[in-house]
């Protein structure tokens, strides 16, 4: 057991860039996860097999074969070990894995036929091994991320993770078959470690995962995996035929754009008031009535060529939309809807006029390639006008590029796959720009009107080049600039002192980490939680400067809080049940002489240990029934698919509460760059986290130009998420990202049976 304050919650070196990361620090770092990841999954491996008395009660398996491997646990045990150092040492060297791990029964199928026995214990590991790669898939694919660039081999563009969940499985697999040769017993181990280890696997990636972080790799990849939609395919490159595969399975793309409201113009008149307006085009500045290709400049000149001509079928759809993007579209189609088809003076058209610009185009839209990608942007759009984060006078603005990002989306389709892509680029930083502007008028006022001046530009000049959105993104960029180093400016009072508050609590602050990563992911009862990270923390901190983090009364404390967490999980299992009666009474005591130590009122002592009396009689008793079969029950009962933010097919961030334990995880890993709304009886106010210390005491938020800071502690902040006086309001996600993730799960939503059958790769 890692019973010492854990390396990952001690002061990290100051962050850098996982682009700067030397081979010699990178291969450091690496082999700290290695230690941390072996120590705790040995451990983990090591507590099942003391509790597998139960494991061939209600089997035929002979008596000599269970004393057999009763007595080869800890032969196991160090197989187990050597193995895991076996497989690292061979992937950090440049072997990368390769296919499925082998197995002996597979492979002598066409000899020997399976008993029923081993098909139900081969269908049993199936079952369990699908639920772990689901339980650990959103900190597995962040860790294989944050590992990945930290690989000394490139030969792949493939991630092999070396703790990635195959690994782990490939170690019980290999470590199982070599000390029990009986199919029986290995496959019914086997079994049982991969349900018992699923839970402790998955902290072990969040401890990892908050470790690079923070010593500067990849510290937003959480926060993207978050909002990733599990329909998005490893290389983006894929994305349009994963986009035309659920559009054909969800049906008409339309329906999901179409909005009804009283006063809207149907998307008859729509459509055909764009395609009028396509046809009366304002010309752009400059344009000559001069015949398309003419020869200046004697006879050897070259002559000057139409550009549009390169672009073979496009050209006519891109011509119309150079013609629509000079329009005042939304007030050009009433207009032309009034004077022809008799709408009324007050009527509207949809935010969202990338649909009926795709019908308008009709014919022009030669490719099913082209129709795809007008259907995506018109998705896209559907999120921006429904993304709480961006202000309302924002999304005025941001709609006037819904002709400009069509058309550069159908000029280079790297739109899609190229995080650089100049158009995608504009709309993110556009959209990045906007939000929290509200909490500063001047901002607002400074940003709509370089936005507004930067996309008429674009509108009058953007033909065929994508270029032409790098000025834009430079215009847009010099005011955030300005806006940050107001900020920067005001904010530094606040993160003096949150930084001097930090520095004479840095004891505490390394025990509160260690706390923290040991509750990760866990559902823990209120009670447990609230005592582990006020009292108990303080019993370890004062343990900490007395006697060192080595020693062994700090290692006990650190065990009775592994124990603590370990009882008041529900217990089905017959070994369980008995494990936790040996167990209760030393925890107890240990947790008497903690209190003792801290000095903590009789009452308040007693009132928690009647509460941890409760939560045992109700382990213990919890009925078979309410374990799901397959579901991890060795240790704490895990947090289980409940994110920090709103999952991404929900189009959007709503503003809501959380959950206590998925606050706390929160929390614990918020990165720089995160949106929160703080509201207040002057209304709300959007501010973004600025800085946080190394130990994160404290975070320190600012509205734009920093007009309003907020400091809060860690437990301040949780209490304020679950409660309501302060909401997540946006990650640091990209919107092109957020954007496409929602799209694909409003998608596949519609028809969920037939979007399984339409892989993502």
């Amino acid at each position: 057991m890692t019973d010492s304050i854990s390396p990952a919650s001690a002061a990290p070196e100051p962050p850098a860039a996982a682009s700067r990361l030397g081979t010699a620090e990178s291969r450091a770092l690496l082999r700290e996860c290695f230690l941390q990841y072996k120590s705790r999954l040995v451990d983990m491996a090591r507590s099942s097999l003391d509790l597998a008395t139960d494991l061939f009660e209600y089997t035929r398996i002979p008596d000599a074969e269970i004393d057999n491997f009763r007595a080869k646990r800890g032969a196991w045990l160090e197989r187990f070990g050597a193995t895991i150092d076996d497989m690292y040492e061979k992937r950090i060297t440049g072997q990368r894995r390769k296919g499925r791990r082998p197995d002996a029964a597979a492979q002598g199928l066409g000899v020997k036929m399976l008993t029923d026995d081993d098909h139900r214990k081969q269908s049993a590991i199936t079952e369990a091994t699908l639920e772990f790669e689901r339980f650990v898939r959103i900190e597995a694919s962040a860790l294989d991320q944050r590992v990945n660039v930290l690989m000394p081999d490139r030969s792949s563009h493939e991630i092999d993770s070396p703790f990635a969940p195959a690994y782990v499985l490939d170690a019980i697999g290999v470590t199982s078959r070599a000390v029990y040769p009986e199919s029986l017993i290995w496959r019914s181990l086997m079994e049982r470690l991969i349900v018992d280890i699923t839970p402790g696997v998955n902290k072990i990636y969040i401890a990892l995962n908050r470790f690079l972080a923070d010593h500067g790799v990849l510290p937003e990849i959480n926060a993207a995996m978050r909002a990733r939609s599990e329909h998005r395919p490893d290389e983006d490159a894929e994305l349009l035929p994963v986009f035309k595969r659920l559009l054909a399975h969800a049906g008409d793309a339309e329906a999901g754009h179409a909005t009804f409201e009283r006063g809207t113009l149907p998307q008859s008149t729509v459509v055909a008031s764009i395609a009028a307006l396509a046809k009366s085009a304002r010309p752009a500045p400059g344009d000559k009535a001069a015949p398309p290709a003419r020869v200046t400049g004697g006879d050897d000149a070259f002559p000057d060529l139409d550009p549009l001509l390169a672009l073979g079928d496009s050209a006519g759809s891109i011509k119309m939309l150079s013609a629509l993007q000079r329009h005042d579209l939304a007030q050009d189609i009433v207009d032309v809807a009034i004077r022809a088809y008799g709408a009324s003076e007050d009527a509207r058209v949809p935010r969202n006029l990338v649909p009926s610009v795709r019908d308008a185009l009709g014919d022009a839209l030669q490719s099913a390639g082209d129709r795809t990608t007008a259907d995506v942007v018109a998705l896209l759009f559907d999120y921006v006008f429904r993304d709480v984060s961006v202000p309302e006078r924002m999304r005025h603005l941001m709609g006037r590029l819904q002709i400009p990002i069509l058309k550069a989306a159908l000029l280079d389709p790297s739109f899609f796959h190229d995080s650089k892509n100049a158009a995608r680029c504009f709309l993110d930083e556009l959209a990045a720009a906007s939000v929290g502007s509200s909490g500063d008028e001047s901002y607002a006022e400074a940003l709509e009107i370089v936005a507004t001046d930067a996309i008429d530009t674009l509108a009058e000049s953007f033909e065929i080049d994508i270029g032409v959105f790098n000025p834009a993104r430079a215009h847009i960029a010099r005011v955030v600039e300005g806006e940050r180093r107001k900020s920067a400016a005001a904010l530094e009072p606040a993160i003096a002192a949150a930084a001097g508050a930090e520095k004479v609590e840095a004891e505490r602050g390394r025990v509160r980490g260690t706390v923290r990563d040991r509750l990760a992911g866990l559902e823990v009862p209120g009670a447990v939680r609230a005592f582990a990270e006020t009292i108990w923390t303080d019993h370890l901190t004062q343990l900490l400067k007395e006697h060192g983090e080595h020693a062994v009364a700090t290692a006990e404390a650190m065990r009775t809080l592994d124990d603590l967490m370990w009882s008041v999980a529900a217990k089905e299992r017959t070994g369980q049940k008995q494990r936790l009666a040996k167990m209760i009474p030393g925890l107890v005591m240990a947790v008497r002489k903690g209190c003792t130590a801290q000095a903590v009122p009789a009452e308040r002592s007693k009132a928690f240990l009647d509460e941890l009396y409760n939560l045992h009689i109700a382990a213990i008793k919890v009925p078979a029934a309410a374990v799901a079969p397959g579901a991890p029950v060795a240790g704490v009962a895990p947090v289980r698919e409940t994110p920090a933010s709103p999952p991404a097919g929900a189009g959007l961030q709503p503003r809501t509460r959380m959950v206590l334990s998925a606050a706390h995880d929160f929390v614990a890993e918020m990165v720089t760059g995160t949106w929160l709304e703080f509201r207040s009886d002057a209304g709300p106010i959007p501010a973004r986290l600025a800085w946080t210390g190394a130990l994160r005491m404290r975070y320190v938020f600012a509205s734009r130009s920093g007009a309003h800071t907020f400091v809060r502690a860690p437990e301040e902040l949780v209490h304020a998420l679950v409660t309501g006086p302060v909401a997540l309001l946006l990650e640091p996600v990209p919107l092109f990202d957020r954007a496409i993730s929602a799209a694909l799960n409003v998608l596949a939503a519609r028809h969920p049976e037939r979007a399984a059958s339409a892989p993502a790769g």
